[in-house]
């Protein structure tokens, strides 16, 4: 079984070569990336043995440009991020290129401010480091909060003006460097304290790992940690052109370089991963979320099913017994007697409708459809004919106009006209004359067909309700029924591509619609 951590990983299932194929190219960039980095390393160190002043601008202009890039990214996107984290780094990297900007213009050589102390420049170092620690320290307070922007600029802009004047116009910042003797203790302090920060946000980032992305979460980690060694090396130099101020500048060219990656190119590549991280793991649970409920659906319908089909036999012995009873010996039960008797056959009669109604609904969503032309006019007709038969003391009136062909599945087109006309018989009241209109009309790629009554009707408002499992609009004691009949239409139209809506009045009929392609048109085959 290949390791699930390796590159190569999801490359499993293809063919040997494939995977060699893959793992050469895998190899050859990471050869190419390695080699790009020696080259540049050896230019700038090259660089530096020229001109030390010259490598550190270009170390720093790099950091400069990358805090600049997040900053611009942060803000312009501001209004559609689902945290203000980001929002946050990239103010915060702002104002840190700001200062780091002053610490390359400072630096000893540059001839940009007066004197040709390193103090300054050192200084700058060390209040941009502290402000870069600390900001990322506390961005993580932003993944649940928001925060306001004009407010947190206007906060950063006050903190870099004082350090900034601290440094040039009031000698209140702790002196950094001395001329002849090297770092002072304050600094060397300053940058374990910052390292000691930068890993408390390592320990951080681990623990809220689940708001970030997986590789963007890694790079940014990389970047901390070698943030961290960058400010260890910078203990130790005693000159500002020494190999250890060398090490720490490379160190913090690694360290943005993987900044950049993190948030500058996986931002423009691949947004959903950096902006919208909880858009994308919202959908995720949600289409998991969706899977394991259609399961459980589809394991409730089995059940239903079975259960249903299993409870007829008993239910037709009780119902067939008790009709015996009835018939057989009725003579011997009392008043009493019979009229308990005949609430058993009442029940047992409305038990097995609903079963009738359980399975049929469950039919409708696991059942396979064939599709066909269908003749409508016959085939209501023959349901017609069939309600009818069971309702012979009803007075009941159809009227049949045009009712185009269709394509669908018979069987079950059957039993959508049978729920629709036994739904308009029920709610038309006995001792009315039931008029029951059928009509059909072609609309574009679609036949529509209707099943118009004169019964108690409802109110339009509530027609989206009637389609429910178990839903009524009208008491149970009036109006007997399972409350599955029309959810079982719905869902048999719904596997035919087609759709079901209703109209009413109160007290002044209903009238329900399917629609279904028509003879010739093109459809789509359900299973």
């Amino acid at each position: 079984m290949p390791d699930k951590t390796s590159p190569l990983a999801p490359l499993s299932g293809i063919s040997t070569f494939t995977k060699l194929f893959f793992a050469g190219k895998i190899i050859s960039n990471s050869l190419i990336a390695i080699l790009v980095w020696t080259v540049v390393f050896t230019m700038l160190y090259l660089t530096s043995l020229k001109s030390y002043a010259l490598f550190h601008s270009l170390a720093e202009i790099f950091s400069i440009v990358i805090a600049c890039g997040i900053f611009m990214i942060a803000w312009n996107s501001r209004n559609f991020l689902d945290s203000d984290y980001l929002l946050f780094i990239g103010c915060a990297y702002f104002f840190v290129a700001l200062i780091d900007l002053f610490h390359t213009l400072a630096f000893k050589g540059m001839g940009v401010f007066p004197g040709n102390d390193a103090n300054p420049a050192t200084q700058l170092w060390i209040a941009a480091r502290y402000m870069e620690s600390i900001s990322l320290l506390l961005a993580p307070l932003f993944l649940t909060r928001r925060l306001k922007s004009g407010l947190m600029l206007l906060v950063y802009a006050g903190v870099t003006s004082l350090l900034l004047l601290s440094i040039f116009y009031w000698p209140l910042f702790p002196v950094c460097y001395i001329e002849g003797q090297g770092l002072t203790p304050f600094k060397k302090i300053s940058e374990y304290a910052i390292s000691l920060i930068l890993t408390a946000v390592l320990v951080i980032l681990a623990k809220y790992r689940d708001f970030f992305d997986e590789k963007i979460l890694r790079l940014v980690a990389w970047s901390t940690a070698a943030t961290i060694l960058s400010e260890l090396a910078f203990v130790f130099y005693v000159g500002v052109y020494d190999f250890s101020n060398l090490v720490g500048h490379y160190f913090k060219i690694i360290s943005f370089y993987l900044i950049y990656e993190a948030i500058i190119a996986k931002g423009l590549t691949q947004p959903y991963n950096l902006f919208f991280r909880n858009l994308k793991v919202s959908e995720a649970e949600l289409m998991k979320r969706t899977a394991q409920l259609e399961e459980v659906n589809r394991d409730l319908e089995s059940f239903s099913y079975s259960v249903s089909h299993d409870l007829k036999a008993p239910l037709r012995a009780i119902n067939s017994f008790s009709q015996m009873l009835g018939r057989g010996r009725g003579g011997d039960l009392n008043e009493e007697g019979q009229r308990l008797l005949n609430i058993i056959i009442a029940n047992a009669r409305k038990m097995g409708t609903l079963i009738d109604d359980i399975l049929a609904f469950s039919r409708a969503g696991r059942g396979e459809i064939e599709l066909s032309e269908i003749d409508m006019e016959a085939l209501s007709r023959s349901v017609i004919d069939e309600i009818k038969a069971a309702n012979p003391g009803r007075q009941l009136r159809f009227e049949i106009n045009s009712l185009p062909p269709a394509i669908g599945d018979p069987p079950t087109i059957r039993q959508v006209y049978a729920n629709l006309l036994n739904n308009a018989v029920k709610f038309t009241q006995p001792k009315e004359s039931a008029l029951i209109t059928l009509d059909g009309a072609t609309a574009g790629n679609e036949n529509i067909y209707s099943v118009k009554d004169n019964g108690v009707g409802f109110d339009t408002s509530d027609a989206d309700s009637l389609f429910g499992v178990f839903r009524r609009l009208h008491p149970a004691a009036e109006f007997e029924g399972s409350g599955i009949g029309l959810a079982t239409v719905k869902r048999f139209i719904d596997k035919l591509g087609g759709r079901v809506w209703a109209e009413g009045r109160v007290n002044e009929g209903a009238t329900f619609y399917f629609s279904l392609p028509g003879s010739g048109q093109a459809a789509d085959e359900g299973s």
